[in-house]
């Protein structure tokens, strides 16, 4: 039986205590709204013969899933993305939700990013009736989502995101003009390295953009909490991952906690390795919880936690290293 473990009562650091609680920047802040006005969007030309040879099961996901291709472009360089629409046929504004893929599916095909999770949380947008532009972004080959990776001392929030996460946000702004969306519903997830870049978003964005993330086998920076802290946040991680140690989400959880949040869940699999999205984007409990979600507003759905588990300070400070 699967436990959902959560941490209270943590010991944090001290410098915690004085995280800036400044408001995330705003959906309309003009140059966000000026670098989605410059930037342009445009399909994706027809895959080689030898691109389709070597993602044939990617193709046949994208056809399988009504997605299409397409990139954004500034002078900052190219965006490459898949994009879906779905329950066109159900009332009001659609939501959007970005998709952040792991390490393994960077590349310039735009094929790879959606090799993993995308089939599954598909299946639970149809299943769950929800009018959603789902959009699955692909990384450079030679970037990262994420300012850091795997702790350290580049666990810290650099000043300024790498090229292709901060056109993610430009892309959320250029979609919501495209499809009339709801900008109070706009949900971020990502695993593995895609749950380092949805962590970093938030940080940087926090409820000036989103309204809700989810994270799956990721990391982020607990100084950041203070930005984050009214965000809905539902955490995921394996137990056994061998990966990316399971400290890095409890001591995001932890740091949460203390900086005030009370819309943050984390479930911890006992036994389970580095893939915990899986199970958690076949759960249709977290896409309800998710959907539910909307800025300003208080969702009555809130996940159940039935274990805790303290953090040292050894630890907490450990997952840094």
């Amino acid at each position: 039986m699967r436990k959902n473990i959560c941490m209270l009562g943590c010991v944090m650091l001290g410098a915690l205590a004085a995280c800036s609680t400044e408001s995330a920047f705003k959906l309309a802040d003009p140059a966000l709204a000026a670098a989605a006005d410059a930037a342009v969007i445009t399909g994706s030309e027809a895959p080689s013969a030898q691109i389709q040879r070597q993602f044939a099961r990617e193709l046949q996901i994208l056809n399988d899933n009504n997605m299409k291709q397409e990139t954004i472009t500034n002078e900052e360089g190219v965006l490459r993305y898949c994009q879906g629409v779905y329950n066109e046929d159900q009332p009001g504004k659609p939501a959007i939700l970005v998709f952040l893929h792991g390490i393994g599916e960077r590349g310039s095909e735009n094929l790879a990013n959606i090799r993993l999770a995308v089939p599954d949380i598909v299946k639970q947008i149809k299943a769950a009736k929800q009018k959603v532009v789902l959009l699955a972004p692909q990384c450079p080959g030679d970037q990262l989502w994420a300012t850091r990776h795997r702790g350290g001392a580049e666990a810290k929030l650099a000043e300024k995101p790498r090229q292709a996460l901060g056109m993610v946000p430009i892309l959320i702004q250029k979609k919501i003009r495209e499809f009339d969306t709801d900008p109070d519903r706009v949900y971020i997830t990502g695993l593995s390295l895609g749950g380092y870049g949805t962590w970093e978003l938030m940080e940087r964005y926090g409820t000036g953009l989103f309204a809700a993330g989810i994270t799956c086998s990721g990391g982020g920076d607990p100084a950041q909490t203070g930005k984050m802290k009214d965000l809905p946040i539902w955490i995921f991680h394996g137990e056994a991952d061998q990966t990316l140690p399971v400290m890095l989400s409890r001591r995001m959880y932890t740091a949460l906690k203390e900086a005030g949040s009370d819309d943050v869940f984390y479930w911890e699999y006992p036994d389970c390795p580095h893939d915990c999205w899986t199970r958690t984007y076949q759960n249709p409990e977290v896409w309800k919880w998710l959907f539910s979600q909307k800025r300003g507003v208080k969702s009555g759905i809130r996940p159940e936690q039935d274990e805790v588990v303290k953090v040292t300070q050894e630890e907490f400070d450990s997952a840094g290293r």
